[in-house]
């Protein structure tokens, strides 16, 4: 996380385009921030999610990130 000043948005995606997970300009490897797999305190099956993230570094850019993560249990 060196050179990261913050995440400004990271968000997580279901196959249908449901937003399952949302956190907000929070510092970077913070587990509070984590997502716990689950969605309206019910865990979700294992699948695939697509995640969206905005970070800002500390000169002040902005970087949009974009992938996959697979949920497994």
């Amino acid at each position: 996380n060196q050179g990261v000043s913050q995440v400004r948005m990271f968000r997580i995606f279901d196959r249908w385009g449901e937003m399952v997970f949302e956190a907000q300009n929070f510092q970077p490897n913070n587990p509070v921030f984590g997502w716990n797999g689950m969605l309206k305190g019910k865990p979700l099956n294992p699948a695939v999610f697509v995640y969206f993230a905005e970070v800002e570094f500390v000169d002040g850019v902005s970087i949009m990130y974009k992938g996959d993560v697979t949920l497994v249990k």
